[in-house]
Order: C-alpha cells, then sequence, then structure tokens
C-alpha cells in the first residue's frame, strides 16, 4: 500500500476515541462522538490523523501529560506502533501468558488487532486510575498505566 494511510478506529481500554476540544479521549457514553483516523507513515515512526483535519496525536513534551490533537508535523506527533502478540494467559491465572511485540515498520503490516503506542519508550494510553463517571476519559502520554494496550480497527 501506498503512504496514502490506512483509516481505522482507535480504542483505548475498549472505549472508541475521538478529539473534544483539542484533547484526544476515549467515550465511554456515547460512543458514536469518536472520530475515525488515517494513520500515515513518518520515517521515524507513524502520525495518527483525525481524518478530515490536519490535526494529529501529539504529545507536549516527555512528562507525563495529556495529548492533544493539533496540526503538527514535528517530531512530536511521530508514534512507533508495537503489536501485542501471544498467548496473554488465562484471565485471573497470574502468570500474564507469552507476549511479544512487534514494530511496525510498514503500512502493509498494520492489521485490526491489539498494539502499545508509544513514543521514545513512552506509552501513550488512559489512566489506571479514572474517575466513575461516564464523562470522556483523556488519554496521557507517560500514561500510569501498567498495560497501556489499544485495540486498531481498520477501516479501510
Amino acid at each position: 500500500m501506498s503512504n496514502a494511510g490506512k483509516v481505522v478506529k482507535l480504542y483505548a481500554k475498549g472505549a472508541p476515541v475521538g478529539v473534544e476540544d483539542g484533547a484526544v479521549v476515549g467515550y465511554l457514553a456515547d460512543p458514536t462522538r469518536a472520530g475515525e483516523w488515517l494513520i500515515t507513515r513518518d520515517d521515524e515512526g507513524f502520525r495518527l490523523t483525525a481524518k478530515g483535519t490536519e490535526e494529529t496525536i501529539a504529545s507536549e513534551g516527555t512528562e507525563r501529560a495529556p495529548v492533544v490533537a493539533r496540526p503538527d508535523d514535528s517530531p512530536a506527533s511521530v508514534w512507533r506502533l508495537q503489536r501485542v502478540e501471544g498467548d496473554e494467559g488465562a484471565e485471573g491465572d497470574g502468570d500474564g501468558g507469552t507476549v511479544a511485540l512487534t514494530t511496525l515498520t510498514s503500512l502493509a503490516d498494520l492489521r485490526d488487532g491489539t498494539y502499545v503506542i508509544d513514543q521514545n519508550g513512552l506509552a501513550l494510553g488512559r489512566d489506571l486510575f479514572e474517575d466513575r463517571s461516564l464523562l470522556p476519559k483523556r488519554i496521557f502520554v507517560r500514561t500510569d498505566d501498567r498495560d497501556p494496550q489499544w485495540r486498531i480497527e481498520v477501516l479501510a
């Protein structure tokens, strides 16, 4: 496939992800508000752009902080995608199973599945501890979640 990109839906902790007032959030209560994303290849990784806009997911730095969606062609908006592969073990068995991460280097390798998204080793994800409301949940760089896995659903 060319560098035209792939259209996907992103899910963080099961919640579809979109943009609200420049913030990247997971929608628990109203998944219809979530957007589609265009993933394109960059020399150092991938850019995740809200479809129909120029707003890419970007980090404000290396400290733990919410990520933003803004027009950005700097390294702050380039992410590594790692597909989670292997046996995660039976839920509650305590051993965690055997899991391997495969770093994507091509859009051709992007398919439906579970991924870790990071930048310079700083994982992207929702908070480990969140308020119990159904309000949209912010996405953070250097999340405190110990298992910040994403589901990517490839649409086109």
